[in-house]
């Protein structure tokens, strides 16, 4: 059995990777149609959850636009994935309170621009305001006219009795059902779980 130290140290890592795989996943599963990730940390009183998925599986395209219709279908999209009741029910005599629930459009640009500054401002302070400030807008003037997107979602919720929970069914299958399977990893005081989900097998389920 580990030590809650080890529990809590493993969350952590956990959740510092989010970020590198919202990076890779930007990069590759843009291309990859039908596949998206979810990862959840369970530590004794919380249950985070991140879900990623290229736009095109979400909404049937993954470029930016300026048509409403569209705009309205990525609104909708987000207000789904912002459910989180919708999306999970949980398995067991647990009781939890979300007290986060969000979903975002991104854009590869809107990241390359984030990045671009950031290094473009400590060039700056090492060789010149001037030369720092030009490099970190390059990606600026060089963003392609299509980039591809993606949505990303996340949940937060504060429990009680969280060992008791025993599985979590997903049903993002049946509002997005151009996500074909969804890649899993859960930490959590039982150890690591790693699943594939797909139309016909919804359910992550936990050893107690």
């Amino acid at each position: 059995m580990k030590t809650s130290n080890s529990i809590t140290l493993a969350l952590a890592s956990l959740m510092l990777t989010l970020p590198s795989h919202h990076v890779v996943a930007s990069e590759l599963d843009a291309h990859e149609h039908g596949s998206a990730s979810l990862d959840i940390a369970i530590d004794t009183n919380t249950i985070e959850m991140k879900f990623e998925s290229p736009a095109v599986n979400i909404v049937g395209f993954e470029y930016a636009t300026d048509d409403e219709q569209q705009l309205l279908l990525i609104k909708q999209a987000k207000k789904n994935l912002s459910n989180f009741d919708a999306i999970f029910q949980l398995a067991g005599d647990v009781s939890c309170q979300t007290v986060q629930a969000s979903a975002n459009w991104v854009t590869e640009h809107e990241e390359d621009h984030e990045e671009g500054h950031e290094d473009g401002h400590e060039e700056g302070h090492e060789e010149g305001h001037e030369e720092g400030h030009e490099e970190g807008h390059e990606g600026h003037d060089d963003a392609p006219a299509s980039e591809h997107a993606e949505f990303i979602a996340e949940y937060k919720l504060e429990c009680t009795q969280v060992n008791n929970l025993t599985a979590i069914n997903v049903n993002l299958f049946e509002f997005f059902p151009g996500i074909t399977d969804l890649d899993v990893q859960v930490i959590y005081a039982g150890g690591q779980v790693k699943q594939e989900l797909d139309i016909n097998n919804t359910l992550i389920k936990l050893a107690n």
